[in-house]
Parts: structure tokens; sequence; C-alpha cells
């Protein structure tokens, strides 16, 4: 080779050289985890937290077989997917310089809803009390609609069945007010609250109409559940 084509050569090695570390001078480097991240914090930013409930945003990884790559301009993240997401949404991950590369990135929404649940085997008619229960994260799929959540309505009341420890309870499972209870009566008019007891002719819970006897007339009435052991009604 000429000494001619040899300082032609090497000219245009250097010119591509610079041109190539100037580009990766500019450009920014993403790693499979760097573009992992970036899905997880646009999906966080699509949906809508609920501080009652443990929301966890992971993305699956990316094939370690992967190279870095590069991009001068930042990367755009868009989903076909529009909120409430399912369990798994694609996110599309795009470069859009000249060197113009796509990636999809797999997010996984998992939503841990709270359920009180039994710390030890609980009797038939046995009282529920503070350390009998507990507030433990279930995946959304595994609660249902009957599932308590909050102790306010457990505390006082008693099991009408057998409840193995670990047991996430719903409210049949319970009677705040349990047929043959003492209860406490309360007749309500606009003016005042006249208090009496009566018994309970049939189990019930907050906000139900169970048949009560009031023990000074003798009267069955119905009464709405209030609280453990109490009903009201209104005169």
């Amino acid at each position: 080779m000429s000494l001619l084509k040899k300082t032609k050569s090497y000219e245009i090695f250097c010119v591509m050289a610079c041109f190539l570390a100037s580009y990766m001078s500019q450009a920014q480097i993403y790693t499979n985890t760097n573009l992992e991240m970036g899905a997880e914090r646009f999906i966080t930013q699509q949906i809508e937290l609920n501080t009652n409930i443990k929301t966890t945003i992971k993305a699956l990884p990316l094939d370690a077989r992967l190279s870095e790559r590069a991009c001068e301009s930042p990367l755009s993240f868009s989903t076909n997917a529009t909120p409430p997401f399912n369990r798994q949404v694609t996110v599309k991950v795009k470069c859009e310089d000249t060197s113009s590369w796509t990636q999809f990135v797999h997010v996984r929404i998992e939503e841990l809803h709270p359920v009180i649940v039994t710390t030890q085997a609980i009797n038939k008619g046995e009282l529920i009390t503070s350390e009998s229960i507990s507030i433990e994260f279930k995946p959304k799929h595994f609660v249902r609609a009957s599932n308590l959540d909050t102790e306010q309505y457990l505390i006082g009341s008693r099991s009408k069945r057998v409840l193995r420890a670990g047991t996430a309870i719903g409210l049949h499972h319970i009677c705040m007010v349990c047929k043959g209870d003492n209860v406490t009566i309360y007749a309500k008019t606009r003016t005042l609250t006249i208090k009496t007891t009566g018994v309970a002719l049939q189990d019930g819970n907050v906000g139900e109409q169970i048949r009560v006897k009031n023990q000074k007339s003798g009267k069955t009435i119905s009464a709405r559940v209030k609280d453990v052991e109490s009903v009201e009604v209104n005169i």
C-alpha cells in the first residue's frame, strides 16, 4: 500500500473515531437495570396509589445477554394499557435519536390488601380479643369481599364457628350480638335517648335488623345492631 493510501486510511479512521467518541460523550448509556427502573417509574406515575393498600411495582428482568445501549435524546415510555392496570403491563421504551432502538419491558403490579386473620384457633362462641387477631396483607385475588379489614367490628364479638389459626375473618364468621345475649337497647327520639335492656332473639352484626325482647315490657321489637351487645330503635 502506498504512503498516500495509508495516510488517507488513517485520516478516515481518525474521523470515524472522533465522531464515535463525540457521539458517546453526548449520548446516555442505558443498562438493563436503567430500562427496568425507568419502566417501573413510568407505571408508578400512571396509577393512583391507595394509602390503605400496599402496592408493589416490579419490572421482570430483561435478557442478560442484551448489551448496553446509547441514546442522545431522553427515552420515551408508553403503554397500550390504561389504568386500572391488570397484574402485568408491557411498557414500550424507545430511543428516538438516529440510532432509533426499542425495548419492551414487562412490569408486574401486585396489590396487597389488609385482612384480619386469627392468630390462634378460636372455638365456637369464644370471645374475640385483640390478642386473637392481627392484620395481614394479602394479594388482591386472594381477598374476598366479605373479609374484614378493620378490628373495630371484631373486638368483643364472638365466633359462630370453630376458626383455625390464620383464617381470614368475615362477618359470616362472627356475631356482634348473638342469640340469647343480654343487650342494651337505645331508643332515640329527636331530643333524647332512652336506655333499657333486652335479650337478642337472633344473631346480628352492625347495621343489621334483629328481633329483640324488651325485658321490661316483654314485647318483641325490631332493632338495628349498633355495636357489640347494643342495639337501637328510632321512636
